[in-house]
């Protein structure tokens, strides 16, 4: 709106505050258009909050569809400090015995002193071999440093570790271990830095290459790596402790530990309490929106909205009808999970774990059947109203932005006709202003010619 710098001088008139308060009665209609823009746009709220909480609830129900969430398993150790382990959903249940009388090791060696880590070595070759693998390594006037040939092992790719050791002020050795345990993953060293008067001529074994000797249940198991996955199905052992004096037998003197695989029935629980709380943050945000609210005495944005009462509605219809295809568990509340008065779900915690430990598999067809399993049926349902394609809250949402960008046109030529109002109104008022100061001066003039002529008769 323009500046209006009328006075009302000449007439007396208050032109400003006319001009705006005739302008202000113009404008209603924009404040109309403004108040019902911020209707939709609090339906556009409420609206996206609610798709984005849909879902939410189908992310919840898809994870329950995977029938691994109701095979996982969970594996216990008795002495940790001995082994742990680890239960993926292939896992049988049942309990083990596991001892363990000597752990894999790797093979290392250690050289000969050296002064320093700058300490000038030998040049000549270095050949690893480990299996059937041998891997050559040349030492010239270009590394032939301590520094240089623990750089040079390390970056030649064979399967082994080079390290430097600070024994003593001048004593440095240089260590090199296989990258893996076990005996077949031995290396041995040959080549000219090894021979007499080599740089590594001297060196020491300082761990042999060993095996790991376990038993399970009393059967006796060997593998070259302590983490062993290939023994009992489905269970990855990490094997921590052996025998003080391992000899290859079971014995008392081999630290034990059971290990337990059970169903992980606190896995499966949390993900269907995932699930019910994701249903109940839908519920209450549709209830939120019809509830009447005690300060404003008005309900939600959409409260009459046809569609937020379909999503609850058509919701609680599929989650209530029957699913899966045994005939122990047909309904959620068969397994503790049902409706409050609010609307909201519920679980019963004590017969949910029931079931789970009495009857995994039906509940999991609650969940799982293809056909009529909720980890299918209310996706499907979801999409109906978040589908970019054809979704009902997806087409409410794009007929509110019809309309918000309608009013937006509206608004804008109002805008227009209202500054041309102004602008009218403002040359009009001028006009009069000019007229009526030009007819008071008129006045002016006449009224002195008139009160001259007076004072000329009456002096004569």
């Amino acid at each position: 709106m323009a500046t209006i710098q009328l006075g009302g001088l000449a007439s007396g008139i208050n032109t400003n505050a006319l001009i705006d308060g005739l302008l202000q009665v113009e404008r209603r209609s924009i404040k109309l258009l403004e108040q019902q823009k911020i209707r939709f746009q609090a339906q556009q709220g409420v609206l996206a909050t609610l798709s984005s909480k849909l879902a939410s609830l189908k992310s919840s129900a898809q994870a329950l569809s995977l029938s691994a969430d109701f095979h996982k398993r969970a594996a216990s150790s008795s002495d940790t400090t001995i082994l742990t382990a680890v239960a993926d959903s292939t896992a049988s249940v049942g309990t083990y015995t596991i001892a363990v009388d000597e752990l894999a090791k790797a093979r290392s060696v250690q050289s000969a002193p050296f002064a320093s880590p700058t300490a000038t070595v030998t040049t000549g070759t270095l050949t690893i071999t480990l299996g059937s693998t041998s891997t050559h390594i040349t030492i010239d006037t270009t590394n032939n440093t301590l520094e240089g040939l623990k750089d040079a092992i390390n970056n030649s790719g064979a399967a082994v570790t080079a390290s430097i050791v600070q024994v003593s002020t001048s004593d440095y050795r240089l260590v090199i271990q296989s990258k893996n345990t076990g005996i077949a993953n031995a290396f041995t060293l040959s080549g000219s830095l090894t021979e007499p008067g080599g740089s590594l001529d001297g060196t020491t074994e300082v761990q042999a290459a060993r095996d790991a000797v376990f038993f399970v249940n009393s059967l006796q198991i060997t593998r070259s790596s302590n983490v062993v996955s290939d023994v009992i199905p489905g269970v990855t052992l990490t094997l921590l402790k052996g025998s003080n004096s391992p000899n290859g037998t079971l014995d008392t003197s081999d630290p034990s530990s059971t290990v337990t695989v059970s169903s992980d029935t606190a896995a499966i629980k949390s993900s269907i309490q995932k699930f019910v709380d994701a249903y109940n943050e839908v519920a209450k945000l549709v209830n939120d929106q019809l509830k009447l609210n005690p300060t404003t005495q008005k309900q939600g944005a959409l409260a009459g909205d046809p569609v937020l009462r379909g999503v609850l509605s058509r919701l609680r219809t599929v989650i209530s009808n029957p699913g899966g295809h045994e005939t122990t568990f047909a309904y959620l509340s068969d397994i503790g999970i049902r409706f409050e008065k609010d609307g909201t779900l519920t679980i019963d915690d004590g017969k949910l774990t029931s079931a789970l430990t009495n009857n995994p598999t039906e509940v999991s067809s609650l969940f799982l059947s293809s056909k009529n399993g909720l980890g299918k049926r209310v996706p499907d349902l979801v999409d109906d109203f978040i589908s970019t394609v054809d979704g009902a809250l997806t087409f409410r949402q794009n007929g509110i932005d019809t309309s918000i960008t309608a009013i937006d046109k509206k608004i804008a030529r109002e805008e227009e006709r209202i500054a041309a109002l102004e602008k009218r109104l403002i040359d009009q008022f001028t006009t009069l202003e000019r007229l009526i100061s030009q007819l008071n001066a008129q006045s002016q003039f006449l009224s002195r010619q008139l009160t001259t002529l007076t004072s000329s008769r009456r002096s004569q």
